[in-house]
């Protein structure tokens, strides 16, 4: 459980620190942020989904 909770923290403190990168980011190069970012999420969620199911 410690494992898994550590995660989630990392986790937490990314997203939380994107958050502010991308309200500190000029209003041009957000469009292109948030694309890299919703890339970088979906790979993020390809790799979690696929180390759930290895695991069980």
């Amino acid at each position: 459980m410690k494992k898994s909770t550590g995660v989630l923290l990392g986790i937490g403190a990314g997203m939380a620190a994107g958050a502010v990168a991308g309200m500190m980011a000029p209003q041009s190069s957000r469009r292109t942020v948030k694309k890299q970012v919703d890339q970088s999420v979906h790979k993020l969620g390809a790799a979690v989904d696929s180390a759930m199911s290895s695991m069980g």
